[in-house]
Formats: C-alpha cells, sequence, structure tokens
C-alpha cells in the first residue's frame, strides 16, 4: 500500500536473538520445518539487538529469491541516487506503507514558478513476525522502486487516472501483490502462500496479471456504494471492465473497503488538502493583485481559472 501528503513551502500550506544462518533460508527448499516455527511467532525486530541488524537479516532473507534479489538490486540503486542507503530508506512503524511526500516550492519573487519534488519512504510493521515483515518489504519496495509519485497539482490528474493508475499502473497495487506473491512463493514454497496469492493461479500454475487485476476490482456489498461515489465524482465507469459485484479477497488495510472504493475516497482527501493549499494561495495572491506587474497578473488570471476549475467539487 502506498500513501502520500502534500506539503507546500512558502507561505506554509502545507508517509537478543540467535539469528538462523542464511544459507538455511536458501537451502530450505521453500518449506518451514517446526524448528522454524520461532520465526513465524516473533516479530522481525527480534531478529538482532538494532532495527537497522534486523533489516538486513530481512533483506538477507529476500535475497534467497532470485526475483528478490533483483528488486534490492534496482532499490538500492534509487535510494542512492538520492544519497542513501536502502537501510535509511526502510523503518519501523505501525503500518507497512510507503509513505510518499510531495513538496511544492515557490517564492515571493517568483510566485508562478513552483518546483515539485517528491521524497518516499518505506514503513514496515513493526509489529509482523518474519515470513510477513518479508512479504510486506518486497510489497512495498515494488511501489517504492518503481510507482512514478502523482501530482495532484496538475490538470491531469483526475478520478480515472488515480484510479487506473493506482491499481494497474507500474509499481501499482497489481504490481506489488504479483512482486509478493512470486518472492513469496519462492521463499517460502507454494504451500506457505496466502488464499490472496493462490486466488490468481491460473490454470498453468502461473500467477495471472489478468487475474489479480480483477481481484482488485471484486467490490462485494460495495458495489452500489462505489457506483454512487463514483457518480459523484466523475469517474468513467465504462473504463474499467473488471468491475464486478463479486466478493473479494483484497482489501484496503487504510480504508477497510475494496480497493477501487477505498482509491475514491482517498482522491477525496488528497484534493480536499491541495484545494485548501490553492485557496489559500489564492488568497495571498488575491490581495496583491493590483500590485502585480501586468505580465504577473495574466498569469495569476491563469491559475485562478485552473484552480477553479480543477476545485470546483472540493471547496
Amino acid at each position: 500500500m502506498s500513501r502520500s501528503k502534500i506539503l507546500t513551502i512558502f507561505l506554509t500550506f502545507v508517509l537478543s536473538t540467535q539469528v538462523m544462518a542464511i544459507e538455511k533460508w536458501a537451502n530450505r527448499g521453500g518449506l518451514i520445518d517446526s524448528s522454524e516455527n520461532w520465526k513465524r511467532k516473533r516479530t522481525w525486530r527480534q531478529l538482532a539487538k538494532s532495527d537497522r541488524d534486523a533489516l538486513n537479516e530481512i533483506f538477507r532473507i529476500v535475497e534467497t529469491s532470485k526475483q528478490g534479489q533483483a528488486l534490492l538490486a534496482r532499490a538500492r540503486v534509487k535510494a542512492r541516487k538520492e544519497n542513501k542507503s536502502l537501510l535509511d530508506v526502510v523503518t519501523a512503524g505501525d503500518v507497512s506503507v510507503t509513505d510518499t511526500t510531495l513538496i511544492r516550492k515557490f517564492s515571493s519573487s517568483s510566485p508562478f514558478d513552483v518546483n515539485y519534488h517528491a521524497k518516499s519512504i518505506v514503513i514496515l510493521d513493526r509489529g509482523h513476525n518474519v515470513k510477513n515483515a518479508v512479504l510486506d518489504l518486497v510489497h512495498e519496495l515494488t511501489h517504492y522502486t518503481f510507482k512514478v509519485p502523482f501530482n495532484p497539482y496538475k490538470n491531469r490528474f483526475t478520478i480515472n487516472s488515480f484510479l487506473k493508475d493506482t491499481i494497474e499502473g507500474r509499481g501499482g497495487e497489481v504490481d506489488a501483490f504479483l512482486v509478493e506473491c512470486k518472492i513469496g512463493k519462492e521463499i517460502f514454497g507454494r504451500s506457505e502462500i496466502s488464499p490472496q496469492c493462490m486466488s490468481i493461479i491460473d490454470s498453468k500454475g502461473e500467477f495471472s496479471r489478468d487475474l489479480a487485476i480483477a481481484e482488485f476490482y471484486k467490490l462485494g456489498s460495495f458495489f452500489d456504494k462505489f457506483v454512487a461515489m463514483a457518480k459523484n465524482n466523475h469517474l468513467r465507469l465504462e473504463k474499467f471492465r473488471y468491475l464486478s459485484r463479486d466478493h473479494g479477497l483484497l482489501i484496503s488495510s487504510a480504508w477497510g473497503s475494496p480497493y477501487p472504493l477505498a482509491i475514491i475516497r482517498e482522491y477525496t482527501t488528497i484534493m480536499g488538502k491541495v484545494c485548501e493549499n490553492d485557496r489559500k494561495r489564492l488568497s495571498y495572491y488575491g490581495k496583491t493583485g493590483g500590485r502585480l506587474p501586468a505580465s504577473e497578473y495574466l498569469s495569476f488570471k491563469k491559475m485562478k481559472k485552473e484552480i477553479t476549475v480543477r476545485c470546483r467539487d472540493f471547496l
């Protein structure tokens, strides 16, 4: 799961235990025997005396999977571009999530020259046992590594694009779910994968992207509520052919509802914050509009029109 925060800069408009040798994990053949049951019951933080050392142990377990090795390598490349190590990116918290903050910067001397910067961290549920920590880590690292942060201040940020990108886009929920299932199978074996992962295995015994997409759009008893919210938010339902009344196995932990409904709720929350920030910005520059140079006053009028259109349903 990923979440985002909005931050505007200027005017302040504003996510000791004995450890079994790694070779045993690599050579288990995907089976967890009784001697390893403690790894299910104890939290991942008990793998070492510090969280950083415990995370290193989790990384080593992930690296017993070829796909896990590739994912960690890509994640480390991204972290290095930000002058960080992967240990600087991942931290313990109350819930597993990829927390992205969008920072918007502008100044009084150049009010219409706006710069955006996104930064992300991965939070790993401190209460998870080793197995669940491994699965959550590879899921969240898929978001961190591959998902392009959205920019809700742009006019092309719509409910239609947000819903589709969040579920089906590169580094989105489907990608993260598939990575979690595939790496989980490589490390823990098919007998240990979740019912959710079992539900997307096709007739050839492979994890199916189409089945995964369909699973994310199952709304069950939430279907009618989703349709009502979709209409209120101008969502084009015909663009989402997988939507169904079937009961699914995937529920957003953040909202306690199927993903399509959770994403609409998140969209309205994000846009409420964005439009409140923009309203304050308009208020500030509106007071000085008469003292702005003609060229900047035209920019102000253009900005005001764009914000009015974008936020007509949120203010």
